[in-house]
């Protein structure tokens, strides 16, 4: 009896996995971005300048040190609509990513 098996190993798997994941994440996380950019009120611009984003192996973090970031996030301004920055920024980016 001859036995030939083509499958790839699970640690191959894995890998590629891992891999595609990260990709994603990232994709995800620049995408988050530039539409929590676009959520942000704009007078001066500061605000909207403020935004940025670390990546590590399996992590994105975005973040704004603008002192008065949390006010326009509880809807300070007109500009928020009542909806804050993060919250329609999020359902935009998972909306465009579910479309690809």
């Amino acid at each position: 009896m001859i036995r030939v098996s083509f499958t790839p190993s699970v640690r191959i798997t894995m890998k590629k996995i891992r891999k595609d994941v990260e990709t994603e994440l990232f994709a995800f996380g620049d995408e988050l971005l530039q539409n929590v950019k676009t959520q942000t009120p704009y007078r001066e611009g500061k605000a909207r300048r403020g935004w940025n984003s670390r990546r590590s192996k399996q992590k994105v973090t975005l973040e704004n040190r603008v002192p008065y970031i949390e006010r326009l996030e509880n809807n300070y301004s007109k500009q928020t609509k009542g909806r804050g920055i993060l919250k329609p920024a999020i359902r935009q980016t998972v909306k465009n990513r579910r479309t690809r």
